[in-house]
């Protein structure tokens, strides 16, 4: 019951805008949750890389699984990060320039959201070279807005 409050505390504020105000442990559950998007999404992408790179077998139907969970999971990342929690002190790689350039980061987002919609495409079919682009388009979209927007490893 607790985990489903929290769960419904979360999106609440995700959805709200940027405008809302946080307490505390509302800020980090906001992280927790954005976290938790870029953890899916990062867990559905590595084995499309491994794949596209020859590092491991290529499987068709992990392939198309992934992709489709990714062209979903993308779409949750500006909400994921439209509470600005500048003002917490979280254990993020968030950068504060993404609410000082919001319009940017969602541009971004974007963009990685229209990569995974294409890999989605191009993963139904039979096509491994249209396939290893399309990861690798989704690969440098997801860079840019790290490049920008988070703390370096």
């Amino acid at each position: 019951m607790h985990l489903r409050k929290t769960i419904v505390a979360a999106a609440a504020l995700l959805l709200t805008g940027p405008a809302v105000a946080l307490d505390a442990e509302q800020a980090q559950k906001v992280n927790e949750t954005r976290q938790a998007v870029l953890k899916v999404v990062g867990w559905n992408i590595a084995p499309l890389g491994a794949m596209a790179q020859g590092r491991i077998p290529w499987d068709d139907a992990l392939f198309a699984r992934n992709a489709q969970r990714l062209a979903w999971m993308t779409t949750m990342i500006p909400d994921a990060f439209r509470a600005d929690t500048r003002e917490f002190t979280l254990e993020t790689e968030a950068l504060p320039a993404i609410w000082e350039d919001y319009a940017r980061f969602e541009t971004l987002a974007a963009n990685a959201e229209r990569s995974a919609e294409r890999l989605a495409e191009v993963a139904q079919g039979d096509d491994r070279d249209a396939a290893r682009a399309a990861v690798s388009a989704l690969i440098d979209d997801c860079r840019a807005c790290h490049d920008d927007f988070r703390l370096d490893d």
